[in-house]
């Protein structure tokens, strides 16, 4: 009998030694919860300038111009499209609507962060503009779409 007792005092170490791995092992498998926070940036608007204002325009022709289009963002930008334009009326007495300018839908390339880019337009005088429209500056309101390029 002492040998069984021998026998079961072993036996019972055993399983309190794997009773205590077990639960050490528990402990490495347990789980906790909680949360964490992050935030996004605020998307800052680009703005469009004149950097050329092309060759002269005479009554029923077409000039090309161009503009520049900044991104004041932290990452970088598509321009998706860029918008049909009709002058405003100028200081001269000009008409609004004298020189227009075709939508861009598809315009190339991608502006780098805090960077920009410069994009060819064209713009046409009507056929018979009025008089008052000899020597004038066209401003030519324009709105370009933009898209987060950031991959």
């Amino acid at each position: 009998m002492t040998r069984n007792r021998k026998r079961l005092a072993v036996l019972g170490g055993v399983l309190l030694v794997l009773a205590g791995a077990g639960i050490a092992f528990a402990a490495y498998l347990s789980s906790g919860s909680g949360t964490g926070t992050t935030t996004s940036s605020v998307a800052v608007s680009s703005t469009i300038s004149s950097n050329s204002s092309g060759a002269q325009l005479f009554p029923g022709s077409t000039s090309t111009y161009t503009v520049t289009i900044n991104n004041p963002n932290p990452y970088p930008v598509k321009v998706v499209s860029i918008s049909a334009s009709s002058s405003l009326a100028t200081a001269g007495s000009c008409p609004a609507g004298t020189v227009t300018s075709p939508a861009v839908p598809n315009p190339t390339g991608t502006i780098a962060p805090n960077a920009s880019n410069s994009y060819p337009l064209s713009a046409t005088m009507l056929t018979d503009p009025d008089n008052s429209c000899q020597g004038q500056t066209f401003t030519m309101p324009l709105t370009a779409q933009l898209a987060s390029a950031a991959g």
